[in-house]
This record gives structure tokens, sequence and C-alpha cells, in this order.
């Protein structure tokens, strides 16, 4: 199934000492929004909290994607 995903630029990156403090609260919104959260560190982008189900369909792009160019 194919989903938009769009970074809330505003709620949807957090510095590394944010994330730290309120890594539950990060998750849930993770889980509930279905968007990725961008934590920096230092000002730059250096992780992604994303929920499970979007790992998972990444996760099985990119194997289909591994897959494909194998063949």
């Amino acid at each position: 199934m194919a989903r938009s995903i769009n970074i809330d630029l505003q709620g949807g990156v957090v510095p590394i000492s944010q994330a730290a403090a309120s890594l539950a609260a990060l998750i849930r919104r993770a889980k509930v929004s279905g968007q990725p959260v961008v934590i920096t560190q230092k000002g730059y982008p250096s992780a992604v909290l994303l929920n499970i189900e979007l790992f998972e369909q990444l996760r099985a792009l990119a194997l289909q994607a591994e897959q494909s160019h194998q063949q």
C-alpha cells in the first residue's frame, strides 16, 4: 500500500537532547501519525524514528529492489 511520507518540519524534527528526554512520546507520535521523526545532532539530521509498520514496508521495498537488481 502506497503512503505519502511528509516530514513535519515544525514537530517532526527534534534535537537529540529532546529526543532523549521524550523518547516514549516520540515513539507514540510516530506510531499514531505514521510519519517519521527526524532526530538532529548539532543541528544536522542524524537519525530517523519510524513506526514499525513503515519500517517493515521500507525493508520489504529494499529487499524487492535488491532482488530485482540481482536478476
